[in-house]
């Protein structure tokens, strides 16, 4: 397993470049000041340090990502923002235990 490192500023420039300045997670502008480097196969699953294996990402949606893929995060989110408009469903025709509206 590869090891975390700090990246040379030609190695930055390199992965920025590649991205035209857009977070790989959200897809939002970054700028150069503010870019961190995520591994698009993580260090913990067996990912390396090749510019091959690096992306552009804005410090949250790299932080969110944090040692999975992007796919699993992806897939997490879609989970939650299910369960969330489940919940919000819920309270609308139910208050508590006690159901307000029966098919």
């Amino acid at each position: 397993m590869s090891k975390r490192r700090a990246f040379s500023d030609y190695e930055k420039k390199t992965v920025y470049a590649k991205a035209n300045g857009k977070c790989a997670i959200c897809g939002k502008p970054v700028k150069f000041k503010k870019m961190t480097v995520d591994h698009k196969m993580p260090l913990a699953k067996g990912g390396t340090n090749d510019l091959s294996n690096l992306q552009l990402a804005h410090l949250t949606c790299n932080r969110a990502k944090q040692d999975i893929m992007l796919e699993e995060l992806i897939e997490m989110s879609e989970q939650i923002v299910r369960h969330n408009r489940w919940l919000r469903i819920k309270n609308i025709f139910c208050e508590g235990d006690n159901v307000i509206w029966k098919n």
